[in-house]
Order: C-alpha cells, then sequence, then structure tokens
C-alpha cells in the first residue's frame, strides 16, 4: 500500500502545479486507501514516504525499497556528496534537509527507468542542478 501511495505521488501528484490541486489529490488517496486497502491514511503517511535504491548501489541488484532509517539516507547520500567533492574541481556545499532529501529520491527514481529523464523547474539557485549532480554521480552518470 505504502509502495502504491508513493508511486501516485511521484507519477501524479509531483506533476500538480497548485496547492489546490495537490490537496484534492490528498483527499482522494486518503479515500481510496480507506475503501479499497480497509486502513486509515494520516498525514503521517505522506510525509514519511521514501523509497529508492540509493542506499545499496553497490549491490549487484539494486531494489527499489522503502527506506525507513532517514539517517542512514542522510549519512549515505553525504558520503557520496564528500566523494564527488573529492574528485572535482567544482566542489558543492549542500545542505540535505528533508525537501532536497525527497528531490535527490524522485531524480535517482527517474534516472534508475530506461530512457528515464526529468525537467527540473524552480528558481534559480535553489540546488536543482547540484542535486542531478549529485544523484548522476552517485548512479555513475556523466553530467553535461
Amino acid at each position: 500500500m505504502r509502495l502504491w501511495v508513493n508511486e501516485s505521488f511521484r507519477v501524479f501528484h509531483d506533476r500538480l502545479v497548485n496547492d489546490q490541486d495537490r490537496g484534492w489529490f490528498c483527499e482522494y488517496t486518503r479515500e481510496l486507501v480507506g475503501r479499497n486497502f480497509k486502513l486509515p491514511c494520516d498525514d503521517d503517511l505522506f510525509t514519511s514516504l521514501r523509497f529508492g535504491d540509493l542506499l545499496k548501489l553497490d549491490a549487484p541488484v539494486q531494489y527499489y525499497e522503502s527506506i525507513a532509517d532517514k539517517n542512514k539516507l542522510l549519512k549515505t547520500l553525504y558520503a557520496s556528496l564528500d566523494e564527488y567533492n573529492m574528485g572535482s574541481s567544482n566542489k558543492m556545499n549542500l545542505v540535505l534537509f528533508d525537501d532536497a532529501v525527497e528531490h535527490v529520491l524522485r531524480i535517482g527514481r527517474c534516472l534508475k527507468q530506461p530512457r528515464g529523464h526529468i525537467m527540473l523547474i524552480g528558481v534559480g539557485g535553489s540546488g536543482k542542478q547540484s542535486l542531478l549532480k549529485l544523484c548522476s554521480y552517485m548512479r555513475s552518470m556523466e553530467f553535461r
């Protein structure tokens, strides 16, 4: 159920452009979870959704799985950032707050898909390119 909610959010919620539509989507998802899964759906479900494969990139097969330990994820991301900075002349000094971590997971999901692509839209200087560089480095992809 958590995976279904996560994928619904990635496929639909991430494309919505205003708070009214996002609020409607959350309420509709709550209704569907309650009706079809017979489970209560509180706000905690939406804020604790973290799925990805970034914790086990060295494994021969990377599984897209729930990431329950936020601290372990942060340690992995900061370790990768340190590795990137050691090998690059353009150092990145990132603060990985909750929204930035969620964006890294979204970017990682998109880059893993065959012919995956992502359009990052936002205010200049907000860290879009830096998060993409970090995630592509973690996936051993070339960033241009």
